[in-house]
């Protein structure tokens, strides 16, 4: 996917899950300029640069920088350009949010206050699976993977590997529900808007 494509996937789905019984203002223009959405796009574009030749690196540097800046110092959000996001990345609110050069699959779902770390001593930082929710304040920390389909509470701290379809809550983390399907209930209206 190219740098539009993929910026266009993650602002869909972001329309789909917390826009869609808005007006047509909040959907297509509000939506650009909210703090998340515009961390994201800032996010996209510096791991675009990565792929460029240096000379075309250097020339585009400058925007992405100021953009790095505006995103750490007024909205609180640190995603590296090193960062492995696959498309549908949805930063929801914002402040207090880091994100480390870890690895999240499709559709991933971040609130305020969310952490993925590398914890001293573990050299890889998280892995997150497909369909990854990530409450307020959640902290998943260290050489963790979490599979598929997973719930991870507000102000939960994982500090081990969660498998696919699992609700997690607590400090530390404890499985609470091994049947977690929380993307196809939301689409069939089984829960409410978040």
């Amino acid at each position: 996917m190219g740098l539009i494509d993929t910026i266009m996937a993650d602002v869909r789905f972001k329309q789909q899950w917390f826009l869609s019984e808005k007006s047509w203002f909040t959907k297509n223009v509000r939506v650009f300029l909210e703090p998340g959405t515009i961390a994201v796009i800032v996010f996209r574009y510096g791991q675009w640069l990565r792929s460029l030749n240096k000379v075309l690196r250097i020339v585009l540097f400058f925007p992405y920088i100021l953009g790095k800046i505006l995103v750490v110092l007024g909205f609180g959000i640190y995603i590296p350009s090193t960062a492995k996001i696959k498309p549908g990345f949805i930063i929801h609110n914002f402040s207090g949010i880091f994100i480390s050069s870890g690895e999240i699959g499709e559709n991933c779902i971040v609130f305020q206050g969310v952490t993925t770390g590398h914890l001293r001593g573990k050299p890889n930082p998280p892995k997150l699976g497909n369909n990854v929710f990530l409450g307020a304040g959640a902290k998943v920390l260290g050489d963790v993977t979490i599979g598929n389909n997973v719930v991870v509470g507000a102000n939960s701290v994982v500090l081990s590997d969660v498998p696919d379809n699992c609700t997690v809550i607590g400090n530390p983390a404890r499985i609470i529900n091994r049947e977690t399907n929380w993307m196809a209930e939301k689409r069939e209206g089984k829960i409410a808007n978040y």
